[in-house]
């Protein structure tokens, strides 16, 4: 008899163990605590899977710190944990625009709470430079869900915008526009967490949207997009240009620099949004470092790196 037989049979509460790992690990996958969805985002997807094999589908519970009904569940983060280059995001990777980006919450919507979205902002001596709105899928859903994504890349009041290929029904597109804060999906949630650290969002943002679906062969796709707002009137040539309007695309040409940031603007978002492609199908190897680096530094981005490094402290 081999020395693990002999404790098998000498060791009862040893053998509990074993079984108890193997139950709670089943219980952990069913019901995933909140620390091991943020930490492994793709157990969503097992999670799901499980629950609608049971025929658990029911919708997630409206939350208790802000959020529920439509909102969904609304998780505060702590805004000082510092994020640069990239993170993962519902299973993939989020590639992140130059200097540190703070979470400020997470949100889950969906019937059955597929859709994961996530807020993050990055300021600079007290002052918003960017905020990023992310949302994506952490499982496939219909097909139908892909019919208007890219309805918003052929407004004619955007700055810029470009459809790129995809398979059918999967899209892909960017556009650029300016618009107020008051626009955003959640301001006042967004803009209260920044008033309780001081920081307040500027009258006009430059916005930055990519969206992409990708098909599955089961008549699904996987979808995401990523609105990156920046700040385009943090500079003394553009800080009186505090109207949308002083940036519609029709009146540009009577202000030089808001067209320069713009076209700074523009030309940035058509590299950094195949960054965004790669990140989603978790092939960062497709460019290199340097190559991300480079393309990560948008025009509200801060140079002074120290500074922009101890914005929290």
């Amino acid at each position: 008899m081999s020395a693990v037989s002999r404790l098998w049979h000498r060791a009862p509460l040893w053998r509990l163990c074993l079984y108890s790992i193997f139950i709670f690990s089943i219980l952990m996958l069913v019901f995933p605590p909140a620390y091991l969805s943020r930490l492994w985002p793709g157990v969503q997807n097992i999670t799901q899977r499980i629950h609608h094999a049971l025929g658990m589908n029911d919708a997630p519970p409206a939350a208790e710190n802000g959020g529920g009904g439509d909102d969904g569940v609304v998780t505060m983060m702590p805004i000082t944990d510092r994020l640069t280059k990239a993170i993962p995001f519902a299973g993939r990777i989020l590639p992140l625009p130059a200097g540190v980006w703070h979470p400020v919450m997470n949100v889950i919507t969906g019937p059955h709470g597929e859709i994961l979205e996530n807020i993050l902002v990055r300021v600079h001596d007290h002052v918003v430079t960017g905020l990023i709105g992310a949302e994506a899928s952490t499982q496939a859903v219909p097909e139908s869900a892909a019919l208007t994504m890219d309805s918003s890349c052929h407004d004619d009041r955007n700055l810029a915008a470009h459809t790129l290929p995809a398979k059918p029904p999967g899209v892909e597109c960017w556009f650029t526009a300016a618009v107020y804060p008051t626009s955003i999906t959640r301001t006042a949630i967004i803009a209260n967490r920044l008033k309780e650290l001081g920081f307040t969002l500027p009258n006009v943002l430059y916005k930055a949207s990519w969206t992409y679906a990708a098909p599955s062969p089961d008549h699904t796709v996987n979808v995401e997009t990523v609105t990156i707002f920046l700040n385009p009137v943090a500079t003394e040539k553009t800080a009186s240009l505090q109207s949308p309007d002083d940036w519609a695309k029709e009146t540009l040409s009577q202000h030089p620099a808001a067209l320069n940031f713009v076209q700074k603007g523009n030309s940035w978002m058509e590299t950094w949004a195949h960054i965004l492609h790669d990140g989603f199908n978790s092939d960062m190897m497709a460019s290199s470092e340097e190559q991300r680096a480079r393309a990560s530094q948008d025009p509200a981005a801060p140079t002074d790196t120290k500074n922009a490094n101890s914005s929290l402290d």
